[in-house]
């Protein structure tokens, strides 16, 4: 094997264990279209988007809003969450957030933002992860989507 295969290889494998461990996957910043509002009519988490994208999805009532994945203990570990659970835990620390990102369980301190959405002139939902909103944003008409 030569030393660029190695590396490559290695490099690979190294990105691969820590997404599995929960370590945030590098993502660009920006708009994510997630889909059709209408797709998104069953209530709870969404998980598609964590490991490509950083991002919780979760319907609650009529809002549709996205939650960082990312813990604000050390900034790096992506949170984990199933379908149908009721807390998104991070898995080195412990910190244990509600869906909506508040936080419930430390050695975090800080709960979990949200990401600026919209519904676009197509009906389709829009993410925009450059835009991060602290908990006294998320009244924001920028910080949901309202579902009916």
């Amino acid at each position: 094997m030569k030393r660029r295969e190695f590396l490559t290889a290695s490099t690979g494998c190294a990105c691969l264990m820590m997404e599995r461990a929960g370590w945030a996957a590098p993502a660009s910043p920006g708009p994510v279209t997630v889909g059709a509002l209408k797709s998104f009519m069953k209530e709870g988490l969404d998980t598609r988007w964590v490991s490509t994208h950083g991002f919780f999805l979760v319907r609650n009532q009529d809002h549709l809003f996205a939650v960082s994945a990312t813990c604000t203990h050390d900034h790096r570990t992506h949170v984990m969450g199933r379908p149908g659970g009721d807390k998104l835990v991070c898995p080195n620390h412990g910190s244990q957030y509600a869906q909506d990102g508040t936080l419930i369980r430390g050695p975090a301190r800080h709960n979990l933002g949200h990401f600026s959405i919209h519904v676009d002139d197509k009906g389709q939902v829009v993410v925009d992860t450059s835009r991060l909103l602290d908990q006294a944003e998320w009244g924001d008409s920028t910080a949901y989507v309202k579902v009916e």
